[in-house]
């Protein structure tokens, strides 16, 4: 079992690469863009203006699915919440400087990591996990500033066509109302997810619910538009979302609440296949990453979370597909009742007359030699834990943990605080402790097609 002090030795000794002037901007532009922060709520602007969209977006948002996970029989809401605020669309990341990048970032309350790394280009991504005006518009179809991100995981995937922000109502602790700017699929762009849209507006702020003048969602529901958000379902059924919702009316939903950071709504086990595998070209910069493209023929099964944000080590760092032991187990049922946990990678248990290994992580980036703080993985609401092994011990599994501690590390979404956070931020909590139930689809993979195969 990894510990997390060994992640930090084997993480490195970090080396700030940039200087005092950096840090400088950095306080000069927060002053500028929010004095007192506190609360930190920065006003979110654009989304669509009467020009057409990206073309990029337009790609991406066709009603196209293949062999994308459905993971209930019936169509529902799992999860919604706040997830982060200010960070999408941060003007200066459009800047070639990387002290502006830096200083913009932090100004807005985003975290910048330091990189240490044998890679020659080191992404953006790899820095920050705030987003640029223009990389918005790439994905969202028109750019946005200082926008609040909210992830809303479905049942059944989504008709990418049908979703726009206007389908969303957001309902907030003080009795107010808002809809989002924008909304998309990416990052769950492959043909194989698509269960989750993502969207961009104001939707609270960064203190915590039992703090006076915390702003945060209570309840969530999609309303009529005139051009329905709809879901796709077995069979190729397709359904309205409308009058679906989520939420109590009192509960608050935001990640800012300690001990409620991201966590997973659901879980599946089926045959490794690559079908519906990567998505338009535009967005196949970490493509191939499934199981087959890293494992080869020891990818046999695999077993998919779907998480309520995108699963990080600190909110930007990428996750590793060598990283099982450091985050997950799985626990199996033997057919005499007995409990076994796997929790190491390349150890084949044995179950029920055969045996299962944990190969390792996929559904993240590309395959490399060896993993460290330049790699980028694609961020999205899926990993898949790939295993091997006999289906009769395979079928033992019934549920992933995330322990979250005890020598294992937690998951934070993307508004979480880097390696190097600043102590002036409210930055989103960590997850906490995680046990969800595993569907056994190994002969059904609850899967569909659409339009569906002729």
């Amino acid at each position: 079992m990894y510990h997390d002090r060994l992640f930090a030795a084997a993480r490195g000794a970090r080396v700030r690469l940039l200087g005092p002037m950096a840090l400088l901007l950095a306080a000069l532009a927060a002053g500028c863009a929010d004095a007192d922060r506190a609360p930190q709520n920065l006003t979110c602007t654009g989304g669509p203006d009467g020009s057409p969209p990206s073309a990029s977006y337009v790609q991406l948002m066709q009603d196209q699915l293949t062999n994308a996970d459905y993971w209930e029989a019936e169509p529902r809401i799992l999860a919604a919440g706040l997830g982060f605020t200010d960070i999408i669309g941060v003007p200066g990341l459009q800047s070639s400087d990387l002290d502006t990048q830096k200083a913009a970032t932090l100004a807005a309350g985003g975290a910048w990591n330091i990189v240490v790394t044998t890679l020659t280009t080191i992404a953006q991504r790899a820095y920050t996990s705030a987003i640029s005006p223009n990389g918005v518009a790439g994905s969202y179809g028109w750019p946005v500033q200082f926008c609040d991100g909210l992830p809303i995981e479905f049942s059944w995937p989504v008709l990418p066509r049908t979703v726009q922000g206007s389908d969303f109502v957001v309902y907030l602790n003080d009795g107010s109302a808002t809809q989002p700017l924008v909304a998309s699929i990416q990052p769950n762009f492959e043909y194989n997810e698509r269960s989750t849209v993502v969207i961009f507006g104001e939707f609270g702020n960064r203190l915590a619910p039992d703090q006076p003048g915390a702003l945060y969602p209570v309840r969530f529901e999609i309303v009529d538009d005139g051009t329905p958000l709809s879901l796709v379902g077995p069979g190729g059924r397709v359904v309205s979302a409308v009058g679906f919702t989520y939420g109590t009316g009192d509960d608050p939903y935001t990640a800012y609440n300690p001990g409620k950071g991201p966590t997973l709504c659901a879980a599946k086990l089926s045959r490794m296949s690559t079908a519906g595998e990567g998505g338009p070209p535009a967005f196949n910069a970490q493509m191939p990453n499934d199981g087959v493209a890293l494992y080869g023929d020891a990818a046999q099964y695999r077993l998919r979370v779907l998480t309520t944000g995108g699963f990080s080590p600190d909110g930007v760092t990428s996750v590793f597909p060598t990283e099982y032991e450091r985050f997950f187990r799985v626990q199996a049922i033997d057919a005499a009742g007995r409990e076994h946990w796997l929790e190491r990678t390349g150890v084949p248990y044995e179950i029920d007359g055969g045996t299962v290994t944990v190969v390792g992580l996929a559904d993240l980036g590309l395959a490399q030699s060896s993993y460290d703080d330049g790699y980028v993985e694609d961020h999205d609401n899926q990993i898949d834990i790939v295993l091997s092994g006999d289906e009769s011990a395979v079928r033992a599994i019934r549920m992933v943990e995330i322990p979250a501690s005890g020598g294992y590390s937690p998951f934070y979404n993307p508004g979480g605080p880097g390696n190097d956070p600043d102590p002036e931020t409210v930055y989103s909590q960590p997850g906490p402790l995680t046990q969800q139930a595993v569907t056994i689809a190994l002969d059904d993979p609850m899967t569909v097609t659409y339009p569906p195969a002729e």
